[in-house]
């Protein structure tokens, strides 16, 4: 195409190449910094950092404030008091419904759930004792019935056992089980001896 600017011809084709190859270029571009600042995703690594979870649950609606405690084969206690100990992680102490919401600046959120769960990361050969605490009953009614699981989860996936537990007073303690690990990681051996672990724990 030509075009006549006073007495001059000229051709615009190499103006519509040049900006042509420059939106060409400027897209490739934003294509190599996409790839380079978007991160690679990556497989769920929750098989690397644990080996073992142990899993108590209890009524959602329910104000009663229920904890679980374990002792590691060298003596080391786990609770809300210490929730990192040896290879022993609670994740959350969770108090029944009174810190199921939080505040945030599109009003309340709530999450009506009761769990406290232990992560196993890593371990060592001998027994872990699983103990449930009532540390405040808050309902009215004589018992309340959690539930504690403990599943295998590095490298597969495997429930091992799962226990019914009825908790009376605040400060009743009852041990859920007992389970034995070997060398490689294995457990050998569940029981339900009962034990102690509290010693009276308060916050």
């Amino acid at each position: 195409m030509k075009l006549h600017v006073g007495n001059r011809f000229f051709s615009s084709t190499a103006f519509i190449d040049l900006l042509f190859n420059i939106i060409v270029g400027v897209a490739f571009l934003f294509m190599i910094a996409f790839l380079l600042i978007n991160p690679v995703s990556k497989k769920n690594d929750v098989e690397s950092k644990a080996d073992y979870l142990i899993i108590l649950t209890w009524d959602n609606k329910s104000h009663d404030d229920i904890d679980l405690w374990m002792r590691d084969p060298v003596g080391k206690i786990m609770s809300f008091k210490s929730k990192d100990v040896g290879f022993m992680h609670l994740d959350r102490d969770d108090l029944g419904n009174r810190n199921d919401t939080i505040q945030t600046p599109l009003g309340p959120v709530v999450h009506p759930e009761n769990k406290e769960i232990v992560t196993l990361r890593g371990f060592v050969q001998g027994e872990y004792i699983v103990n449930v605490h009532m540390y405040r009953r808050t309902d009215g009614l004589a018992t309340t019935e959690v539930i504690v699981q403990l599943d295998k989860v590095n490298p597969l996936f495997k429930t091992i056992v799962i226990k019914r537990v009825k908790l009376g007073l605040s400060g009743d303690e009852k041990t859920a089980f007992r389970f034995k690990l070997d060398k490689d990681g294995e457990v050998v051996e569940v029981n339900e001896l009962p034990a102690k672990l509290t010693k009276g724990a308060t916050r």
